[in-house]
């Protein structure tokens, strides 16, 4: 799953929390991360689940601007 942030880039801080919560995390741009959590889960699990650890992340930081768009992945159709 791929998430995009607003204006403000994303820390190191952030991926180094998120991969110690059991996420895969790669930066792809410096404002965008693909998460996905290690456990096998349907998308809508993976979601809520990052959803979560991201809402701990701006508890834990709340200099860091909130502002992220979720971008799932879809399985491309085989016709």
């Amino acid at each position: 799953m791929r998430i995009l942030f607003g204006e403000q880039m994303i820390s190191d801080d952030l991926i180094a929390f998120l991969r110690r919560s059991e996420c895969i995390t790669e930066r792809r741009t410096q404002r965008m991360l693909e998460v996905n959590p290690r456990q096998p889960m349907l998308p809508h699990a993976a979601r809520l689940e990052i959803e979560g650890l991201l809402r701990v992340w701006h508890k834990l930081h709340p200099e860091v601007a909130d502002h992220v768009e979720f971008f799932e992945e879809r399985p491309s159709s085989t016709a």
